[in-house]
């Protein structure tokens, strides 16, 4: 006989929360353009997107997008080589089942 568990059992899906971040990009130490987009590739919810204004070492820092996207993951700080990038937990939005997966 096989058991099985209702993701509901794990999750309270009525009130099931996502962090929500602010990127901060600072654009002067950014090596950004064909020599490193890092932060834009390794991004799961595509926040941030290539530039188009060089800074004044003529890289091209990427731009915040999709900002209300952004879960605080961290991965566009770890993969930053010049620590031009730093994401903060501004607060936490209500997810729907959708969005997560689990119906």
């Amino acid at each position: 006989m096989k058991h099985e568990v209702s993701p509901a059992r794990y999750w309270n899906i009525k009130e099931c929360t996502i962090p929500v971040g602010k990127v901060t990009i600072i654009a002067d130490f950014c090596k950004g353009g064909d020599d490193c987009d890092e932060c834009i590739r390794f991004c799961p919810e595509k926040v941030l997107d290539r530039g188009t204004v060089p800074n004044e070492r003529g890289y091209f820092p990427p731009v915040v997008v999709n900002e209300e996207k952004c879960t605080v993951c961290g991965r566009c700080q770890l993969y930053c080589s010049e620590n031009a990038i730093f994401v903060q937990k501004i607060g936490e939005r209500v997810v729907t089942p959708d969005e997560i997966g689990i119906t």
